[in-house]
């Protein structure tokens, strides 16, 4: 009499042996990939775009988004102010969603703006509510110093801003502007353009990007 059943298999539990188990679930580095990866999609981000804008290379980002590396808070930080949502709704989106104040969806506490980016003196606010991808409003605080980095940059949209505090350059297609308090701008995003703050108190301005 032959049997059918296999002497190198285990009897009694037929559940995987908890090594192969743990192998299909995903690692806090996968998790954050694969959001970020989502939400690239989402908005029809290329990862082109992305690196330039971040200031990390395609390969980077890449191995980030396929769960190959950690993240350090830095690089999080620099891929979620590129795509407008928290750094916490990346790490850790349950804890992000029960810590949201029970508001309307269409109002954002100034105590609830999520930190997006803090970098080379420049410090944004999310400003529009979580979810809403054609328009992303930030509060950018440019400190004195402060840059959007030495290279130019262009990417799909447009931009308007005001300046509610202190004075800052914005550098369009070569040309330097000088902004002042009450002063606004209006671009393409499509034209090459940089920023930086040559004075000494800090800038903020209210700044809104459209995705399309």
């Amino acid at each position: 009499m032959t049997s059918d059943i296999d002497p190198a298999e285990p009897q009694g539990d037929t559940a995987a042996p908890p090594s192969r188990r743990a192998a299909a679930e995903p690692s806090e580095a996968d998790s954050i990939g694969m959001r970020l990866r989502a939400e690239r999609l989402k908005q029809g981000m290329t990862l082109g775009r992305l690196s330039e804008e971040a200031g990390l290379s395609i390969g980077a980002l890449s191995q980030v988004e396929r769960g190959l590396v950690s993240p350090t808070v830095r690089t999080i930080y620099a891929i979620a102010g590129v795509l407008g949502i928290s750094p916490a709704a990346v790490i850790d989106p349950v804890g992000a969603q029960a810590a949201a104040p029970e508001d309307s969806p269409f109002i954002v506490r100034r105590t609830a703006q999520p930190k997006v980016l803090d970098t080379n003196g420049v410090t944004k606010l999310l400003a529009t509510p979580i979810g809403h991808s054609r328009y992303k409003g930030y509060v950018v605080t440019i400190a004195p110093g402060g840059s959007s980095g030495e290279n130019s940059y262009a990417h799909e949209g447009e931009e308007v801003g005001v300046v509610t505090a202190g004075s800052f350059s914005l550098q369009i297609e070569g040309r330097i502007h000088l902004l002042g308090p009450g002063d606004s701008f209006t671009f393409p995003s499509t034209l090459r353009h940089r920023f930086f703050n040559d004075g000494d108190v800090p800038a903020e301005v209210i700044w809104v990007n459209s995705t399309s």
